[in-house]
């Protein structure tokens, strides 16, 4: 046991109160992830990935590369909203043994925000109250504390703690003007000096935050609004590896719908059927119950259809290529989920309304003649029981036309 992690553990040093000593992490930036295992990591990350139902596109090799890309440093997932980028994070983050802290970037975000400053605080209380600045760790260099945190009382007791390291997700991670946000974090992440040194600490002892070599900054990123958010440049995608997560393939689109199904019973008979999350009988019953209901069938495969069209390209019937995430789909089962409970011979009407105001606004995107293929599809006689969503699409569209007359 190290000096350090005695301390903590007799309680003379508290690493994790953060207005104490950024100093004491410099004992634990040189350790390393405790296993390079790649095989063992993806084969965690799979059962976890199953365990929550993710379905992803060539999953092991996808996996193994997250692994990879994990155990060389940072990460940006990247890929179209509703394709599980959050939950896959947090699956990675879990098989290396790790705890995460969650943070949604903005486009306000600064230096400040990513590093840190001096924050306002008021001392005392009625005509003696006074107002002082005082030093904040922003969203990264607070993090890498508390990874240092996790380290030491990892080390001290691992049955008490035994999570080996603390990551920071960032969701949205291109909402931010990153560039000019990330300040002197760009040297740390470019495996140079571990260290921020920090203009506004009080004194020495926080004045320098170290980056521990076991910390991981795993990113996600919308790939589809690109007109909404920052570009990066070269040198700030070299500190991440970029790794694509995409929708189901073709061949998966029966496996992500009986996902999808099971997703939005076991989400109906919870929240509002008293059924346990832990009660897995009940909730396979349910499940079965509702899949099995003819309606039910009819609906999931006018929904197949529609997802088959819209989201796989092929030039020859003009399907647009739009990727369609499986949240999406989640949503339009949770809407049918709860038709059903309340009207169970109207599962028709409630896919209409389902697509027409869960997944048709999210189309606005699109190209006109993208558009115009859709809206052509649905005109066909196997799509006649969409009515609301040929509206619902024809406002769409003449929104679109409105814009650039």
């Amino acid at each position: 046991m190290t000096s350090l992690s005695s301390a903590t553990g007799t309680g003379a040093i508290t690493l994790m109160d953060h207005s104490s000593d950024y100093d004491a992490a410099r004992h634990w930036a040189g350790y390393p992830l405790e296993s390079a295992d790649v095989t063992d990591l993806t084969a965690r990350a799979r059962a976890l990935a199953q365990k929550r139902k993710l379905l992803l596109p060539d999953q092991d090799v996808l996996l193994e590369r997250i692994v990879m890309a994990v155990l060389g440093g940072h990460v940006v997932l990247a890929g179209p909203p509703g394709t599980g980028k959050t939950t896959l994070a947090r699956v990675i983050a879990e098989a290396f043994g790790c705890s995460v802290t969650m943070e949604t970037a903005t486009a306000d975000w600064s230096a400040y925000d990513v590093i840190g400053g001096l924050r306002p605080k008021i001392l005392g209380s009625g005509d003696m109250a006074t107002e002082v600045l005082v030093p904040w760790l922003g969203h990264v260099t607070r993090a890498a504390v508390e990874c240092a945190d996790t380290i030491a009382c990892h080390d001290d007791d691992p049955e008490k703690e035994p999570h080996q390291a603390r990551w920071l997700i960032i969701d949205e991670f291109s909402r931010a003007e990153i560039d000019k946000a990330i300040g002197p974090l760009y040297t740390a992440l470019g495996g140079g000096v571990r260290q921020i040194n920090l203009w506004f600490g009080d004194a020495p002892q926080r004045q320098v935050v170290w980056i521990p070599d076991r910390f991981r900054i795993i990113a996600t990123m919308n790939s589809v609004d690109t007109a909404y958010v920052f570009s990066f440049s070269q040198g700030l995608t070299r500190r991440f590896q970029f790794i694509y997560v995409g929708v189901p393939e073709q061949d998966q689109v029966d496996g992500e719908l009986k996902a999808a199904t099971a997703q939005a019973v076991a989400w109906h008979a919870t929240t509002y059927g008293g059924v346990s999350p832990d009660d897995d009988s009940a909730l396979t019953a349910a499940t079965d119950d509702f899949a099995a209901l003819p309606q039910v069938g009819d609906a999931l495969r006018l929904l197949r259809d529609f997802i088959m069209f819209v989201r796989y390209p092929d030039a020859g019937a003009k399907r647009p290529g739009w990727p369609l995430g499986t949240a999406q789909v989640v949503d339009v089962m949770r809407h049918l989920a709860l038709s059903h409970a309340s009207s169970p011979n109207s599962l028709a009407r409630a896919l209409d309304i389902a697509v027409a105001d869960r997944i048709v606004p999210q189309m606005s995107g699109l190209l006109s003649d993208q558009l115009e293929a859709v809206a052509a599809r649905l005109n066909e006689d196997d799509f006649k029981p969409l009515e609301r969503t040929r509206r619902a699409l024809q406002q769409v569209r003449e929104t679109q036309n409105t814009q650039f007359a």
